[in-house]
């Protein structure tokens, strides 16, 4: 065989091997490409908001206007302030001072409807205090020497008739002392957040006992919390062994709807209320609380007493409902390789007591298991809806299906 035709068919043998390798690569690579293509996880689909971040509750808000100087603040209970007006300067509390001193004796010595808690035994010492305050003109409440008292029935006699000495007794009993008592006072006030509130003694004749029309309607939600305390603001008159028959100080009780709280006077910072007020919204059940301080008029409790029902109409004029109905479109369900995005309704209807004027904030929680192809109706995350404190969750749902990417799709996006 020439030598040259030897070498030409080594050469076409050569170039053989080597398309022959090359071809098997080319294959190994695109199976290779179409096996990752088809194996790799594809993005989650987005969350997409078609509703704004919040939304303001359609209505008048309610606008409060205290004479000056006093101060007002009105809250949906639980749920949030409607409303406050005449600034946030510390001011002479009075009797009001009495609401964080039975919260603290509950605190310490906790009772349960229906239970009267340990004895208190009068002692000669609280006598003397009796009678020293009652030449003071001080509200009082009569006891004698030897006299015993529930705990459930000084704290009676302390809130509905209002009896300065007796918040005394109760204080001594629950901290050994009247500055030890105080103290206490003063936590819970911190631990409340009360950051204007200050006390100086258990009663509020002492006027360096100051707070705020917005810290004692914080206050007012805490103590209404307590069902033992309700129980006896709520209550017109009270029967004790010594003192007899008698009347709570609140007039405005049964009036408007108002079942609580505390009145107050001292001429330093006026007068004083602390209120609840039981009414209906869409057949619900609501109780507004709300506080009135430093009124100075010429009949400083009445008129509280007066500014204060006056509050507990307007608010009540404001409450009112939010509704979402079921299959209310909140987002859209977009994914890169769906050639158009899904709507995302509401699984279920929402009602929400609130207020008119309110803020309302909306936010998506996706939920990220949520991937490829997806039948309508999945759930694919949940809608949280907030209105001051209080806060609901509805779960959202595809309207229609959403595919999963395609085969092309895929060999595009390995």
């Amino acid at each position: 065989m020439p030598a040259h035709v030897y070498r030409a068919r080594r050469r076409s043998a050569r170039i053989r091997r080597v398309a022959a390798a090359t071809g098997a690569l080319v294959v190994v690579a695109a199976v290779a490409w179409f096996s990752t293509a088809l194996l790799v996880s594809v993005p989650a689909p987005r969350l997409v908001p078609a509703i704004a971040a919040t939304r303001t509750v359609p209505g008048r808000a309610l606008a409060l206007r205290p004479p000056l100087p006093a101060q007002e603040a009105v809250a949906l209970e639980g749920v949030g302030t409607i409303a406050t007006a005449g600034g946030d300067t510390p001011t002479p509390i009075a009797s009001l001072t009495k609401v964080m001193s039975a919260l603290v004796v509950l605190r310490d010595h906790p009772l349960g409807i229906g239970e009267s808690g340990p004895e208190i035994t009068v002692t000669p010492a609280e006598v003397r205090t009796y009678t020293a305050e009652r030449a003071q003109q001080d509200s009082v409440v009569a006891v004698r020497a030897g006299e015993h008292l529930s705990e459930l029935q000084a704290l009676e006699a302390a809130l509905v008739p209002s009896g300065d000495n007796i918040i005394q007794l109760l204080a001594t009993w629950d901290a050994g002392s009247t500055p030890a008592f105080v103290a206490r006072m003063n936590a819970l006030a911190r631990t409340l957040g009360l950051s204007h509130t200050h006390y100086a003694g258990p009663s509020g004749v002492d006027p360096a006992s100051v707070s705020t029309a917005t810290d004692q309607l914080r206050l007012a939600e805490v103590a209404m919390a307590n069902p033992v305390f309700r129980s006896i603001v709520a209550m017109a008159q009270v029967t004790l062994p010594v003192a007899g028959l008698q009347y709570n100080v609140n007039g405005d009780l049964g009036r408007d709807g108002i079942d609580g709280i505390k009145t107050g006077w001292v001429p330093q910072g006026g007068g004083c209320l602390l209120f609840s007020a039981a009414t209906r919204v869409a057949g619900r059940r609501v109780a507004v609380v709300g506080a009135v301080l430093d009124d100075q008029g010429k009949s400083p409790i009445p008129d509280a007493l007066s500014q204060a029902r006056r509050v507990v109409v307007a608010a009540d004029k404001a409450l009112t409902t939010l509704r979402i109905p079921s299959g209310t479109v909140v987002a859209s369900l977009r994914a890169p390789y769906a050639p158009r995005p899904v709507e995302v309704l509401t699984a279920s209807p929402v009602s929400m007591l609130t207020w008119k004027g309110a803020t309302v904030r909306f936010r998506l929680h996706a939920d990220r298991s949520s991937s490829g192809s997806l039948p309508a109706g999945s759930e694919v995350g949940t809608l949280e809806i907030g209105v001051g404190g209080r806060e609901r969750q509805v779960l959202l749902r595809t309207s229609s299906a959403l595919p999963g990417p395609s085969l092309g799709w895929r060999l595009e996006h390995p």
